[in-house]
């Protein structure tokens, strides 16, 4: 186990727009700085769709870059990461089970926070088209659905567009957009 405790550890930043470079430059990295074979590494990546790309470039072998295997690699998305790691700051201050394993604004909790809110919601006159569409929906199907819906553009929000919502919670309904420009949300 002393092996594993002289293994380099730390934070290495790479970025770039081409993935395949990024993976060779990762290659070349792991090639020099080989981890012990129980050490963990863990990539962040943008979306799932890469994480899945990476994780199978890694181990390609006979289709070239990889080592044939892709064994103790851990691929998260960034808010994922950033919230594990402010759990175990917290925790390692105050004492376990003092932050949620998920955060509050994680997708599936998004999703179900907004089925308990659409009831609500279907009230206001605003928002009667949307109560026609869900009027015969005995089994929620639909409900459950648009709630799916909203709760993934929520979280792309965050990622992206984390400025509208800073303008949403002022009250301010505007879409900010190239330019420094603001609109107005339409009605």
């Amino acid at each position: 186990m002393s092996e594993l405790r002289n293994t380099a550890q730390g934070l290495i930043v790479l970025q770039g727009n081409r993935m395949e470079d990024l993976r060779d430059l990762t290659l070349q990295w792991l090639g020099r700085q080989p981890l012990h074979p129980l050490a963990r590494t863990l990539f962040l990546v943008q979306s799932n769709g890469i994480a899945q790309w990476l994780k199978t470039s890694l181990a390609e072998r006979g289709g070239e870059p990889g080592y044939g295997v892709c064994l103790g690699t851990d691929v998260a998305l960034p808010a994922r990461f950033q919230w594990q790691a402010y759990r175990s700051v917290i925790e390692a201050v105050e004492g376990p089970g003092r932050v949620p394993t998920t955060s509050p604004y994680d997708k599936s909790r998004l999703r179900w926070r907004l089925m308990r809110l659409l009831p609500e919601a279907l009230d206001n006159p605003l928002f009667a088209p949307l109560a026609r569409y869900l009027r015969d929906d005995d089994e929620q199907r639909k409900h459950y659905q648009l709630a799916e819906r909203l709760a993934d553009l929520f979280d792309q929000y965050q990622v992206y567009r984390a400025d509208w919502l800073n303008a949403w919670e002022a009250g301010d309904d505007i879409l900010t957009l190239a330019g420094n420009r603001q609109l107005p949300v339409p009605e």
